[in-house]
């Protein structure tokens, strides 16, 4: 399911190992150089993007939690259930903030930034943000 956070959202393709910060201005200066994006835009998103961390992480907490919960539950029906909710939610406020990010960029690198990132969040293991883990 996905998740994006904040300005780590789309630190797809760096490597995380530098401190959260550094991680942070490079994903915007890649994004900036990726998609042309003006000085304004980038404000723009950085803003959408510091917006959005808390919502992120909050749904990695309970993402993980639900994953806590089902392996020990003994209703393992109720507990998968609210996982795919906690999932379905995550899923459904990350394609939003992705489509909010693609709408300040213009029309055509909008799109290509949706196909891009759209694909990659999938596979989130919601142990951290998206582009931490």
């Amino acid at each position: 399911m996905a998740l994006a956070a904040a300005a780590f959202a789309f630190g797809l393709t760096f490597a995380l190992l530098r401190p959260a910060a550094d991680n942070e201005a490079d994903e915007m200066a890649w994004m900036q150089k990726e998609f042309q994006l003006t000085p304004a835009q980038t404000t723009a998103i950085a803003q959408l993007h510091d917006d959005y961390f808390p919502v992120c992480m909050d749904h990695c907490k309970r993402i993980v939690q639900a994953r806590k919960h089902l392996a020990v539950a003994d209703d393992k029906p109720a507990a998968q259930a609210e996982l795919t909710r906690l999932e379905a939610i995550c899923h459904d406020a990350t394609q939003a903030h992705l489509k909010r990010v693609a709408a300040v960029m213009s029309p055509e690198q909008g799109a290509r930034f949706l196909a891009l990132v759209g694909p990659k969040v999938s596979g989130q293991s919601h142990e951290a943000p998206l582009g931490l883990k």
